[in-house]
């Protein structure tokens, strides 16, 4: 039995025990203590105990929650009882919502709490003890990051599972509105204002919608013969289309369950090294030892919804349902969850995420477009950017346009000589030359001059913020 008379240390090593009864009576005593230096190995314990006690409530992805939890979250020692009451004598705030462990998670993120000594072992062990699936990932060098700052975004690479070559069909044959043969209208499933990622290859459109892409986050796929990885972090809302090649290989990615930054973690299945979503860079385990400058090629991806895609691109191909994964993605068609609450609330804020009263406010939806050295990102508020405007601006040294393209999704481009008009799908330049906007580049009229399309990405500002060292706002 433990008691307050045992060093904090081996209290907080009571806390890894495979036994509830232990965990416990080392929360009762570590409360007496009133030392700080234990917030940081409670918050971890807290999240887990959260999840392994209220999985019908907090078990992502939600669409999973009527199935039974991983077996490891279901066994009796993945409990720690009275670490509420532990973590309210020893820090300041007074949270009992059923919400408080993502309060007590908040409050934690904007605290600069050091931990024991030894910090890093102990979590190594939680992780790989509690969250075997996550803790073996996690447990590898070397690292980017610290791993106090790293967390458990509720779930693992068993059941947060990447859509892993599904097949693209008409889109018309999908469409609830699209015309022709009715035998299969049960099969139709997309609605004119349906959110969709929508990307080109080869000149072929596609469009994956947002809500079969959300229990997965991670689509890995091979159109038009090109291996493709579409990313998609639900707590940034930031849908990333990379090109899946790196070096003489093609990677498979997959998604950790952890977070960094607010930002989800993802890994590759071949060498088990960790990438930032966000940025597209290895932050841990093989491929940042042996190709640390190592930054996979983006390619654009709109958001935008499936009519206005689908006028933009009327052929234009679609992701099929039926895709071989037990999800009822119709979970998903009409409510996202949990998920609004952090994107729309000021004052829910992502795991890990340290605000910051700056530039823009942290939800905002903006447009974001990187250097060519990946320190620096441009991004531009998507609700700044009219219909009709054309901005300028400056990447690299380089003149751009920032302006609304066919589908209504912002685009970025290089510019020909400023100032710039707009008549509907033409620009005017200085010089009087017409440009037509297409999807990957302005053409201009007589077509032997092209200015080509700056892929970026969209997000809410809080992880542009946290990701890039040096952020610019606005056209400028």
């Amino acid at each position: 039995m433990s008691s307050s008379t045992e060093p904090l240390e081996d209290l907080v090593a009571d806390l890894l025990v495979r036994d509830a009864d232990i965990h416990e009576a080392a929360l009762e005593a570590i409360a007496t203590t009133k030392d700080r230096r234990a917030i940081p190995h409670l918050i971890e314990v807290l999240m887990i105990h959260e999840i392994t006690s209220n999985w019908e409530q907090f078990g992502f992805p939600e669409v999973l929650r009527d199935h039974s939890p991983p077996r490891y979250l279901e066994l009796p020692e993945a409990r720690w009882p009275g670490i509420r009451d532990t973590i309210q004598a020893i820090a300041e705030p007074d949270y009992d919502s059923e919400y408080a462990w993502v309060e007590w998670e908040t409050w934690y993120s904007q605290q600069e709490i050091e931990p024991l000594a030894g910090f890093d072992g102990w979590k190594l062990q939680l992780y790989r003890s509690y969250l075997p699936p996550v803790g073996r990932l996690l447990d590898t060098e070397p690292r980017t990051f610290d791993l106090q700052d790293i967390r458990w975004g509720n779930c693992d690479p068993s059941f947060l599972t990447a859509c892993n070559e599904p097949d693209f069909i008409p889109g018309d044959t999908v469409s609830v509105d699209g015309e022709g043969d009715d035998t299969n209208a049960d099969k139709r499933y997309l609605e004119s204002d349906d959110t969709v990622f929508g990307f080109t290859v080869n000149d072929t459109a596609y469009a994956v919608p947002r809500w079969v892409l959300f229990p997965h986050e991670l689509a890995n796929l091979t159109v038009e013969g090109t291996p493709l990885s579409l990313t998609y972090c639900t707590l940034c809302n930031a849908p990333i289309l990379y090109d899946r090649r790196a070096g003489d290989g093609t990677l498979t990615f997959s998604s950790t369950g952890m977070l960094l930054e607010g930002n989800k973690v993802m890994f590759d299945e071949e060498t088990e090294s960790l990438w930032s979503q966000h940025r597209g860079v290895p932050i841990a385990g093989d491929y940042l030892e042996r190709e640390g400058d190592l930054r996979l090629d983006i390619r654009a991806v709109t958001q935008t919804t499936w009519a206005e895609w689908r006028d933009a691109y009327p052929e234009s191909l679609a992701l099929d349902i039926d895709t071989g994964y037990d999800y009822d993605y119709h979970f998903y068609e009409d409510d996202i969850g949990f998920f609004r609450h952090y994107w729309n609330n000021a004052d829910a804020v992502q795991p890990g995420v340290e605000t910051d009263e700056g530039q823009l406010p942290e939800k905002t939806d903006v447009y974001g477009v990187t250097t060519n050295d990946g320190s620096t990102v441009h991004v531009y508020p998507v609700s700044e950017i009219g219909d009709d405007a054309v901005e300028t601006g400056e990447i690299d040294d380089r003149s751009v346009v920032v302006l609304r393209d066919e589908t209504n999704d912002v685009a970025v481009y290089e510019a020909p000589p400023t100032p710039v008009d707009r008549n509907g799908d033409t620009l005017v330049d200085n010089d009087g030359t017409r440009w037509r906007l297409t999807r990957e580049a302005l053409i201009s009229e007589d077509d032997d001059q092209r200015l080509s399309r700056l892929s970026g990405r969209h997000g809410l500002f809080f992880a542009f913020r946290a990701q890039y060292e040096t952020v610019h706002v606005g056209p400028n």
